[in-house]
């Protein structure tokens, strides 16, 4: 029972630390970002939001926060033992392709600048 717990705080961490990333690197740019629920393909519950109107570099800087700022809360509490953020983050980003759809993070970086 303890390892589902602590799956479900390693999910619980990803969310925020991934669209908290999108966020933070919105604001940066004098942005902001506003998010809505929803469900995904295959019915998996998601945060989804808007790319507000920037130059090409700067979206695809917002749209790489996510999993950057994914990565290093993974890695910082990996350093400290706590591998759980690092198993959910890899499991996120193998299978993020194969669920967000049209509103994946990476399609920024095959749009045309």
């Amino acid at each position: 029972m303890d390892y589902v717990a602590r799956i479900m705080g390693a999910v619980a961490l990803c969310l925020v630390a991934h669209e908290g990333g999108h966020y933070l690197a919105a604001l940066c740019f004098g942005e902001r970002i506003k998010f809505r629920f929803s469900f995904g393909k295959y019915y998996i519950p998601r945060y989804l939001w808007e790319m507000p109107y920037m130059d090409h570099w700067k979206e695809k800087v917002v749209a790489a926060a996510g999993f950057v700022s994914e990565a290093i809360v993974a890695g910082a509490l990996a350093a400290f033992d706590w591998p759980w953020m690092a198993v959910a983050f890899v499991a996120h980003f193998v299978a993020y392709p194969f669920y967000a759809g049209e509103a994946s993070d990476f399609k920024w970086f095959y749009k045309e600048g």
